[in-house]
């Protein structure tokens, strides 16, 4: 310490006095660091350009005899491509013949086409399932160029997530005419809904299902077959029906930036005018607002939604003895909002208003992910919604292969849906009189005994919808049980019937 003390110190003004030559070591050493930080992001740059460049639409080879199904879906999902892998092995249960190849379903390289393939004894022709992703390089067109010049073109497309996407690959197939080495191919719309879309030329309303006239197939069902099937269970159910003096109450958002909204706000006014018709003892008045935008907060109202509880708020408060119905056709971030503002202002006001959606909320959201993102107590409202097929067609273990994948809780209709329309194919391909192309396909499912579409290639109603009812418990003292009870009713032969009654508590014990 005391030879440190007594050390002589040198005090620099400034760099320039120094010699150039240490001026010139002190920059170095001072600018060295920024500019291997900046060669080092140089360098990570060119290289996730080099593998994020754009790549031209690239369909794989189908060996001789083969049929191709060109599943188009966007490259950043990947969870969908696992659950439509999981239904492929869900229809040896009805199927059994079946045989399925797996290996190169999922692939290291995410450039390449993972696919599954199909397959009969003693049949050489196979199925060969492909997953073509969009990305903002490659679109529904690039692709549906790409493959119509290969040859052979694929027998079916299936894609349609959305309503959106739907609307793209239809657009697309149908202004594509020439498709080598065979007929145009089949397009098979998986979970799109919308009834109606704006046709790209004249602007005006036109079915979804003809904007690829003839050769569509949809294998969900439509927003008015949702609304119908939702309105005809409330108005079976005594404690969920509408009531009022001199008339009940259905109040009906919709929010204008979402085509979906809107289309299916107003099937849910048709269809209760509909019952309405039907049921002189008690009128039922729709009243429709309109909702700018859904943007908005996990929780709270944005202003526009705000602006119409104001609204609804006091005439539901001035009916103390009413039941009134309050239709959310939304997805599920607006339809939550909305609920919690209703309980929020009265937490058992779900004694006196039933909400009812479509499919944009979806068992997963309100059982799976209850606890955090549905949380019964803060939106203490019955809700009734809609699912294409059974959310919990749960397994134990004991049926054919990967039924891990129809394991509680997470919910089991995407699986299911997907397992319909791959089923309807292989069957029509392997049963009966052989699949040479699509027109000859389309003729096999158009005739299938008992039929899953109608001659213009919906999906036939009146069985197989299932409703899906959450409802709060309320006990003494006008609190709010943190469980809720989930029952899941589907319809056959036009009568609703009970499939399965949950509550949560006895949910989370099943799955520990």
């Amino acid at each position: 310490m005391g030879d440190i003390a007594h050390r002589p110190v040198v005090l620099v003004g400034s760099l320039e006095s120094l010699s150039p030559e240490y001026r010139c070591s002190v920059r170095i050493r001072r600018y060295l660091p920024v500019a291997i930080v900046v060669l080092l992001g140089v360098i990570v740059a060119l290289a996730l350009a080099k593998q994020f460049q754009s790549r031209p639409a690239t369909p794989s080879p189908v060996p001789s005899g083969d049929h191709e199904i060109a599943w188009i879906n966007t490259t950043t999902n990947p969870q969908t491509w696992e659950r439509l892998v999981a239904a492929v092995f869900q229809i040896r249960r009805e199927f059994p013949a079946v045989q399925v190849d797996d290996s190169r379903a999922f692939l290291d390289q995410t450039a390449a086409v993972p696919e599954v393939v199909l397959s009969v004894p003693g049949r050489q022709d196979k199925i060969r399932l492909r997953w073509y992703k969009l990305s903002s390089e490659v679109g529904n067109g690039e692709w549906v160029n790409a493959l119509a010049t290969r040859n052979p073109a694929p027998l079916a497309f299936m894609g349609g997530g959305s309503s959106d996407r739907a609307i793209e690959l239809a657009q697309a197939l149908n202004e594509r005419t020439e498709w080598k080495g065979g007929t145009r191919p089949l397009l098979f719309i998986t979970t799109a809904t919308a009834n109606t879309v704006a046709d790209p030329v004249t602007d005006r309303p036109v079915s979804l299902i003809r904007l690829y006239p003839n050769r569509t197939f949809r294998g969900c069902f439509t927003n008015e077959a949702m609304a119908r099937a939702v309105v005809d269970f409330v108005w079976q159910a005594r404690d969920l029906k509408p009531s009022g003096h001199p008339a009940a109450r259905a109040y009906v958002m919709a929010w204008q930036d979402d085509p979906y909204s809107v289309d299916l706000a107003d099937q849910f006014v048709a269809r209760i005018q509909e019952q309405e018709s039907k049921d002189k003892d008690m009128p039922v008045h729709p009243l429709l607002d309109r909702i700018a935008f859904s943007v908005g907060t996990f929780t709270d109202p944005n202003p526009p939604e705000r602006e119409v509880m104001d609204r609804i708020l006091p005439d539901i408060a001035s009916h103390p003895n009413d039941r009134a119905l309050l239709v959310l056709p939304a997805v599920t971030q607006p339809a939550r909002r909305i609920i919690r503002a209703f309980a929020a202002d009265s937490p058992l006001i779900g004694q006196r208003l039933v909400a009812v959606t479509g499919d944009g909320v979806s068992f997963n959201m309100l059982y799976r992910d209850g606890d955090v993102a549905w949380p019964v107590q803060e939106l203490s409202v019955p809700l009734v919604f809609f699912a294409h097929q059974n959310p919990v067609a749960w397994t134990t273990g004991d049926g054919p292969a990967d039924t891990a994948s129809l394991h509680p809780p997470t919910a089991t209709d995407d699986v299911l849906l997907f397992a319909d329309i791959i089923r309807l194919i292989a069957k029509a391909v392997y049963m009966g009189e052989k699949v040479t192309d699509a027109d000859k396909l389309a003729a096999k499912l158009r005739a299938a005994d008992p039929p899953f579409f109608t001659s213009d290639g919906e999906r036939r109603t009146g069985e197989g919808e299932y409703i899906v009812v959450l409802r709060p418990q309320f006990g003494e003292g006008g609190r709010v049980a943190p469980q809720a009870a989930y029952e899941v009713y589907t319809r056959q032969k036009g009568q609703w019937k009970l499939v399965r009654k949950l509550v949560k508590k006895e949910a989370d014990e099943m799955v520990k």
